[in-house]
């Protein structure tokens, strides 16, 4: 293997094991043996647990380029469809493939740095990044004066706890919906509470 395929294959083992037995019940010694090297290569692709953490992060976040798909697929949009898009975007991530949400989730409730890592390099920028929009549109007044950052969270709050309930919590068994309609139908609700009085 080269050694972009060798950090591939340490990233999508490790990914597997952290799903399925959290960060504290992985081993970097299990790492090795499910991957079929010794410990050394590890360390030697990924000195420190991070460097492994950002890697996941990457591989479930980036384009071939590097680029994070999400940002990607925003440029361009403006006012209510920049929502539509992170909000159409989430949700079909997180019914497509919830790993990185369950990872997100261990790491949280283990109190390990992958959450931590996720929320420095790829969460903040994204609520920045609403917030922004949410300015904007207060700017032109298609939406009234609150505060932009609690704006963003909320809007970001319906798309991820809906993501979160059906997917992790299983709710999805019981009521599951087109992603079309989620989408519009939290886009609606978001642009209506803040069109406000």
């Amino acid at each position: 293997m080269t050694g972009q395929e060798r950090r591939r294959q340490i990233v999508a083992v490790a990914t597997g094991l952290f799903v399925k037995r959290g960060f504290k019940g992985t081993t970097t010694r299990e790492i090795a043996r499910r991957a079929g090297i010794s410990e050394a290569v590890i360390f030697r692709h990924f000195s420190r647990k991070e460097e492994l953490y950002r890697a996941i992060i990457d591989s479930k976040c980036d384009d071939s380029r590097g680029r994070s798909r999400l940002m990607a697929a925003l440029e361009g949009k403006e006012g209510r469809e920049v929502f539509r898009e992170v909000a159409a975007f989430l949700v079909r991530e997180h019914r497509e493939d919830p790993t990185l949400m369950r990872l997100l989730t261990h790491s949280a409730l283990e109190k390990q740095d992958l959450s931590e890592v996720f929320i420095k390099t790829r969460g903040l920028e994204l609520i920045e990044f609403l917030e922004e929009h949410v300015k904007k549109l207060m700017r032109a007044r298609d939406f009234r004066r609150a505060d932009a950052s609690l704006a963003a969270r909320a809007f970001m709050g319906m798309v991820l706890h809906y993501s979160l309930s059906q997917e992790i919590y299983g709710l999805k068994r019981y009521r599951d919906w087109p992603d079309k309609r989620v989408v519009e139908t939290f886009v609606d609700i978001f642009f209506d509470g803040m069109r406000g009085r």
